[in-house]
This record gives structure tokens, C-alpha cells and sequence, in this order.
């Protein structure tokens, strides 16, 4: 008789608070946006409602879709292949805060770059098990996942979206040594990713302006640093336990993106010093149960990909945490399952469908 296949608990259990939470904080935090832009309070939270739904689905598809069909070239190259279109579509799209980042279709938006993210977890997973034990050997895995993860960057970056960027070659980067590249590679490849990140950063005026505000924080805090400084005062205002569910201030036009980028500041002001400890001990559950459903897992392509999805999450969530703590410069990456945003949202909800469904083989 077959045995039956079970999921991981706390990555279900897990995964699904963390949503429900951002649901409500997303209901708190956009109150005063929805005011000024729809006359109606509740705008926000029912879109994030009906993105949350579209969350689930994706996650319930991602669990009983076979993960191990992900590792055909074929259906690779058609996701890549898609992932650069749609890259190279947004170019076309009507700019919205000075970036190309949405892919308007109708009254839909999505983000590409959500989606090429996921996709590259995807290819270097597989890359990585078919040319297993040959990680340094330049043609068989550094060329070849230098080509493709650089070309996905590359479109990423000229949105423009650093920020997103960054994140696609971090995780790709921590795979490769994971699969045990040289330390020479680990040398080069660290001193290419730095003089292109410099020159991006360089070639970029506004980007060098807030690279030097993150370097002197108490400096134009009614400028490039007000957004942090209003993270600040947000996350001081809570102290011990917090100002309670719905009684922020911060968000009251105060903190901009309170609902999207910096929603872990508002979470800081109306639940305290505790609430943001719980919400980064969730996310080191999700670290936790991901990296030993990666260990256990009798295959390479599917701890490759456990592997993955566990640090595009884990690794944005720190991000976004760090930069609302001012500890890095601001990236306009949002908060995993947690922030406003229907792509973010979906593709999050999607990668941790597929990392339970690799845990369901973790025996």
C-alpha cells in the first residue's frame, strides 16, 4: 500500500497565520490611504482580501501539483522564456511612481518581477541537480546560470527595481554555495555582483543620494530620511506591547507606504517590541522547518528548491525588516505574506505551496 503523503504542520500552519495577519494589518495600515484616495476605508483591505483568496488558490495548486514536473528543460524554458517577455512588456507600460514595474491588464496589475524570482529559484534548482557534483566546472553551471540569472537581473534592474534585483542574484548566489562552488568563484563572482551593484548604485543619482542618507540618518529627515525617521518614531511609539490593534498614528499620513513597504513599522507601533519579535520568529519557522525539508528530501532537485524558496522568503523578510530598522538602505522590497500587493502576495503564497509540497516527500 503507497503511503500517504503529508505536508509539514508548522510551515502550513505557519505560512497561513502569517497571511491572516498581514490581512489585518493591511485593514489597519491603509485606512488613511483608502480615505484620500476612494472615500472608503476598506478599499485596500477588501483588494488585499480578494489578492489573499487568489494566495490561497495558488498555494493549494502549488501543493498538489507534482514539484518534481518543474524539473523538465521544457516547461523551464517556456516559464523563462515567459518571464522575459513579460520583463521586456512592462518596459512599454505607462511609468507609476517613476518605475516600469506592473503589467496592467484591465483593471489587473501584476509585477513580473514577482514572478521571475520564483522562476529563477526554479532554474537554478534545476541546473544545479542535473549537473550535480559538477558546480565548478565553468561551462556546466557558472556560465550558463550567470547568462540566465544576469539577463532576468538585467531587465529587473532597468524598471527600475535594484531592490528586487538584488534579491533574485542573492538567492541564486546562496544555492550555488550551498552546491559547493569553489571559494576562488565565490571570490570572483562577489567581486563582479560588487562593481556591477556599485556602478548600478552610481549610474543612478537617486540611488547615490539615498545610499548617503542611509549613511548619516539623522541627517534631511525632512527629505530622503523622513520616510525612516517617521519608521522611527513609528516603532518607538509602540515600546514594550504597543498602542493596540487600529490605534497607530504613524499611518495617519504620517509614514509613507505604511500599508505596502513599511507595514513591519506600523506592526512595531501597535504591537511593541512583541509583536515584531513574534513576527520575526515566524519567519525563522519558515527557516527552520524550510532548511529541514530541504536536508531530508531524497532528491537534489528538490532540496535545491526547498533550499531556494526558504531564503526568497526568509532573506526579503529580513530585508524589508532592516531597512524599516534603518540597518539598510531603503529597497522598496515588501514585506512576504505580509505587505499590500497582489504579485508579492501570490508568488509568496505560491513558492511556499511548492515548498510544502516538497516537504511532503521529506521522509
Amino acid at each position: 500500500m503507497p503511503k500517504r503523503l503529508v505536508h509539514d504542520h508548522w510551515l502550513f500552519f505557519t505560512a497561513t497565520m502569517l497571511a491572516l495577519a498581514g490581512l489585518f494589518m493591511v485593514g489597519s495600515a491603509s485606512t488613511h490611504v483608502a480615505l484620500d484616495s476612494t472615500q472608503n476605508p476598506s478599499t485596500y483591505l477588501l483588494k488585499h482580501l480578494l489578492n489573499l483568496a487568489l494566495g490561497f488558490a495558488g498555494l493549494i495548486a502549488a501543493m498538489k501539483f507534482d514539484y518534481r514536473r518543474l524539473a523538465d528543460g521544457r516547461l523551464l524554458l517556456c516559464l523563462l522564456a515567459v518571464c522575459g517577455v513579460l520583463l521586456i512588456l512592462v518596459l512599454a507600460m505607462p511609468a507609476s511612481g517613476g518605475a516600469h514595474r506592473w503589467l496592467h491588464l484591465g483593471v489587473l496589475r501584476f509585477q513580473p518581477s514577482e514572478l521571475a524570482k520564483l522562476v529563477a529559484v526554479v532554474f537554478m534548482a534545476y541546473i544545479l541537480a542535473k549537473k550535480d557534483g559538477l558546480v565548478n566546472d565553468p561551462w556546466a553551471v557558472p556560465v550558463p546560470g550567470a547568462v540566465v540569472i544576469g539577463t532576468l537581473a538585467f531587465l529587473i534592474v532597468i524598471e527600475p527595481d535594484l531592490g528586487s534585483a538584488v534579491m533574485l542574484v542573492a538567492v541564486s548566489c546562496v544555492m550555488v554555495f550551498a552546491a559547493g562552488i569553489n571559494w576562488r568563484y565565490v571570490g570572483l563572482g562577489g567581486g563582479v555582483l560588487t562593481s556591477f551593484f556599485t556602478l548600478a548604485v552610481i549610474l543612478e543619482p537617486y540611488r547615490l543620494r539615498r545610499f548617503f542618507a542611509f549613511l548619516n540618518p539623522t541627517g534631511d529627515v525632512q527629505g530622503l530620511n523622513f520616510q525612516l525617521q517617521q519608521s522611527f518614531i513609528a516603532l518607538g511609539n509602540g515600546g514594550l506591547v504597543g498602542t493596540g490593534f487600529g490605534l497607530g498614528q504613524q499611518k495617519a499620513h504620517y509614514l509613507p507606504a505604511s500599508h505596502t513597504d513599511f507595514i513591519f513599522s506600523v506592526i512595531g507601533e501597535e504591537f511593541g517590541l512583541i509583536g515584531t519579535v513574534v513576527m520575526l520568529l515566524a519567519f525563522l519557522v519558515i527557516f527552520w522547518r524550510g532548511i529541514r525539508t530541504a536536508m531530508r528530501v531524497q532528491d537534489r532537485f528538490g532540496f535545491f528548491l526547498a533550499l531556494g524558496i526558504t531564503h526568497l522568503i526568509v532573506l526579503q523578510a529580513l530585508v524589508n525588516m532592516c531597512v524599516c530598522l534603518g540597518l539598510l538602505p531603503t529597497k522598496g522590497l515588501p514585506l512576504p505574506l505580509i505587505s499590500y500587493g497582489g504579485s508579492s502576495l501570490l508568488i509568496s503564497m505560491t513558492a511556499m505551496g511548492l515548498l510544502l509540497n516538497v516537504s511532503q516527500h521529506s521522509n
